[in-house]
């Protein structure tokens, strides 16, 4: 696949096939990720590979609980000013999805990155933070290349510390990000988000100029380039 079509189809998603993954892929994607540049020239960065359903059961058990606790339907239909809008759908579908979206990943990759904390006082107290993101940027277009796709969750509040400390990860090391690969069945992918974007399109006064805005936004990602 060449690097613009890996671009252009590139995708996220939150529900995977049931199928087997070959781990020589896996390897060709970390191996990617380790080709991201670095703002120290060090690569001060490592991966976890979760494969067993019981070590992804033990590690995300925050997430699961997250999931568990929302409940879409309330979200979905909850009485608003104003027509539902396409981030708050997909919100509701994503926030059950929590969990499943990566213990149903054949591997789980957890990249790593050398800081003891993350001090945003400069622009440049963030190089290790912005690095670990050009090798995520990495992982989800080589995975692309794979013909993969990829789920991401960040880990929210005390979950990271959680996380971190289950698996035994470093002090000076931190988790910026879960990431799942596995295949997807493309064409329901396509189904739900023209489905989501028609509907939303049509609920916009057009002399509005917010709502302008928003369908033109709309019109950009309509296939949800997250």
């Amino acid at each position: 696949m060449e690097f613009y079509e890996a671009v252009n189809n590139r995708r996220t998603t939150r529900q995977f096939l049931q199928k087997e993954v070959d781990f020589e892929a896996i390897k060709r994607i970390l191996e990617a990720g380790n080709k991201a540049p670095a703002w120290d020239h060090n690569r001060n960065w490592q991966y976890i590979i979760l494969r067993t359903d019981e070590e992804k059961d033990y590690a995300f058990r925050e997430a699961k609980k997250i999931a568990d606790k929302f409940d879409a339907d309330r979200y979905l239909n909850m009485p608003r000013p104003y027509p539902i809008t396409l981030g708050q759908k997909m919100y509701g579908y994503a926030m059950p999805r929590q969990y499943t979206m990566l213990k149903d990943a054949p591997y789980l990759i957890i990249p790593l990155f050398k800081s003891k904390q993350l001090n945003g006082e400069y622009v440049s107290k963030l190089n290790p933070f912005a690095t670990i993101w050009c090798v995520t940027e990495n992982i989800f277009l080589a995975a692309t290349a794979e013909g993969l796709f990829c789920s991401m969750r960040i880990p929210l509040n005390q979950e990271h510390d959680i996380v971190k400390a289950k698996l035994k990860v470093p002090p000076t090391y931190r988790i910026p990000v879960f990431i799942g690969n596995s295949h997807c069945d493309i064409a329901y992918f396509q189904l739900f988000v023209v489905c989501g974007f028609t509907q939303e399109k049509k609920s916009y006064r057009k002399n509005d100029n917010k709502c302008y805005k928003k369908n033109r936004a709309v019109n950009k990602y309509f296939s949800f380039r997250r």
